[in-house]
């Protein structure tokens, strides 16, 4: 039942990246990265193939005006990137821990204030690298552009979290 709820979120998620109308100005690429998408996320697109395609899928919806502006947008993006999912693999990595930990729900104070206080850590470090990614965005895209690269990756990264904190049970 949990898979089936993720795997029906995931749908819901991923396919607000993906309007079911078609806009004449996507290109045949973007058109073909979003057919692929929408299967992929009805065969159980899960948070390893996200990880694998994530750029992919940023890059094909994100509707650059020209191919010196998608060379720019990945500069920035790329190291972005690589600190985002350093920083959502050190979330899974201390939510794996406190899943082999915890009893049944219990967890001691101690165990609580470290957990919140990693999690708080690495909430603030994602924050901060989001948000120097989306200013320095500035330099090569008009704003209404850059919230559309912010509300992708808030849409994708509802999915990678919904995929890691959907396992593990609720402290007592």
């Amino acid at each position: 039942m949990n898979r089936l709820i993720r795997n029906v979120s995931l749908l819901v998620l991923v396919s607000g990246l993906i309007p079911l109308s078609s806009r004449a100005q996507e290109t045949g690429a973007a058109s073909q990265m979003k057919a692929e998408v929408q299967a992929a996320t009805g065969q159980g697109f899960g948070r390893e193939e996200l990880e694998d395609r994530r750029q992919e899928i940023v890059v094909a919806n994100m509707k650059f005006s020209n191919d010196e502006q998608k060379r720019k947008f990945l500069e920035l993006y790329v190291p972005y990137q690589e600190k985002l999912m350093n920083n959502l693999k050190a979330r899974k990595k201390l939510l794996d821990q406190y899943q082999q930990e915890q009893q049944n729900g219990v967890v001691s104070d101690k165990e609580a204030t470290k957990l919140l206080n990693e999690n708080l850590r690495l909430d603030k470090n994602r924050v901060e690298a989001e948000s120097t990614y989306l200013h320095s965005l500035k330099a090569i895209m008009p704003m209404e552009q850059a919230l559309r690269a912010y509300q992708i990756e808030q849409r994708l990264n509802a999915f990678y979290l919904n995929d890691i904190l959907g396992a593990i049970h609720l402290v007592k």
